[in-house]
């Protein structure tokens, strides 16, 4: 019976953890639940313990139980070479892109900002196992789905979160029952954006304005900053409303 760790946050890892939890192939020793103050309420630690489930503090406390396998989902904490290669059959993580077309922070938000300039209206959600570098390492499934000319970054993601549950059950026993060796290939026209991308989200005045709605559905997402125009010194925030 393989023992399996598991790193993560969000909605998402709890319905993973109660998906494993049902399983009759495998141990979880354990769950590291970051503590997180801002734009989501995390319930993983409060799943966990509802199930029985041993949480931890880190992701070095988890290592010290000697876990076969770790998911990471939806986990923001470092992860180093240290941690990688004390794991017998790695760490595998969820990154919500198609084939890790958008790489390091914000996917969703790029590629919807992106999606008309480049022509391309397609994002995603893969499974991979975890290397040094970030958001690289074999890629054992991806998901796709289309962007619609409505969505916006809190729409996309909840439904590559849907996308991602029901990968990750398809897959699961291939990677229980893996290592598993026959991977796809990455998008090769990757992008890479960092934790501070989205620092400026100014408007400037005369931006078209198909870019400025592209923008603004880009970076729109409950008890998110929201992108704005400056005028005499003042923040003119703009917001996604339907029509009623």
């Amino acid at each position: 019976m393989k023992r399996i760790g598991i790193l993560g946050s969000r909605e998402l890892s709890c319905n993973i953890l109660k998906f494993i939890n049902k399983q009759d192939n495998v141990e979880i020793i354990g769950v590291v639940a970051p503590p997180f103050k801002g734009w989501w309420n995390d319930n993983l630690k409060e799943t966990a313990l509802s199930l029985n489930i041993k949480t931890l503090n880190s992701i070095d406390e988890l290592i010290e139980l000697s876990p076969d396998l770790i998911f990471s989902i939806n986990y923001w904490k470092i992860i180093n070479k240290d941690h990688i290669n004390r794991v017998k059959e790695g760490i595998i993580n969820i990154h919500h892109s198609y084939l890790l077309k958008y790489r390091g922070r914000y996917s969703t938000s790029w590629a919807i900002y992106n999606a008309r300039k480049n022509n391309n209206w397609i994002h995603g959600t893969t499974l991979h196992y975890i290397t040094e570098k970030l958001d690289e390492g074999p890629i054992i499934a991806s998901y796709k789905c289309n962007i619609d000319e409505n969505d916006t970054a809190e729409s996309l993601f909840f439904k590559v979160e849907e996308l991602a549950l029901q990968m990750f059950k398809d897959f699961y026993l291939k990677i229980i029952n893996g290592p598993v060796l026959q991977t796809m290939k990455p998008d090769p026209n990757y992008l890479v954006y960092g934790k501070d991308s989205n620092n400026n989200l100014e408007l400037k005045y005369g931006t078209p304005i198909e870019e400025v709605y592209d923008f603004v559905r880009a970076w729109s997402f409950k008890d998110r900053n929201k992108p704005y125009f400056r005028f005499k010194d003042k923040k003119l925030t703009i917001s996604i409303e339907d029509e009623k």
